[in-house]
């Protein structure tokens, strides 16, 4: 039995060095899975990420095509549009007053809102507000003066103003002026904030 007795001191004698060995194994595969663990976490986290938004921007993209700069607006009924005004021929009231500057093509303003009262008695909130056709063509520009001096002046594309919507939005001493179009429809308030 001299074989038995080799097997039997070699599995005596070596199950301190498979201990010390599955000991070690063990703390390498700690360390490495300790080490990796982030890793695999920060990669997968990424991946889902870019999962997530590729997947995303897909929805986005097939769901909603580009939208236009702007949506057209059909104005009410009966209403005399901001297109109608600019096709009339000018009137004196028309003209910005002289002091005023803007950069409107000559002959093309029109006055498209005032709450001014026709016999001159009202001043409180003495808002004028004229469209004209800007400089290079392309575009309609808003005029708004309170004193006919100082003006506050906006332009947009000429398809926006005519048939989108657009706002101005001025402040003097007299009140807020808020002048919308909307498919070329003309709404304007002024409020006093006293």
């Amino acid at each position: 039995m001299p074989g038995h007795e080799a097997g039997a001191g070699v599995g005596g004698g070596g199950a301190p060095r498979l201990q010390d060995r599955t000991r070690a194994v063990r703390e390498r595969i700690t360390r490495l899975i300790g080490t990796t663990r982030p890793r695999v976490w920060v990669g997968l986290g990424v991946a889902a990420a870019v999962g997530v938004a590729f997947a995303a921007g897909t929805v986005v993209g097939t769901s909603r095509p580009d939208p236009a700069a702007a949506p057209s607006v059909t104005p009410s009924a009966g209403t005399i549009t901001l297109e109608d005004l600019l096709d009339m021929p000018q009137t004196y009231a028309d003209q910005l007053p002289g002091p005023v500057e803007a950069p409107v093509t000559l002959r093309t303003t029109r006055l498209i809102f005032t709450n001014r009262a026709l016999d001159g008695g009202s001043f409180e909130t003495p808002w004028s507000v004229w469209a004209g056709v800007g400089t290079d063509r392309s575009t309609i520009c808003l005029v708004a003066t309170a004193n006919r001096l100082e003006s506050t002046s906006a332009c947009y594309p000429r398809q926006d103003a005519l048939h989108g919507s657009v706002s101005l939005s001025a402040q003097s001493m007299s009140g807020t002026l808020t002048l919308n179009l909307r498919g070329g429809g003309v709404q304007g308030t002024v409020t006093n904030e006293n």
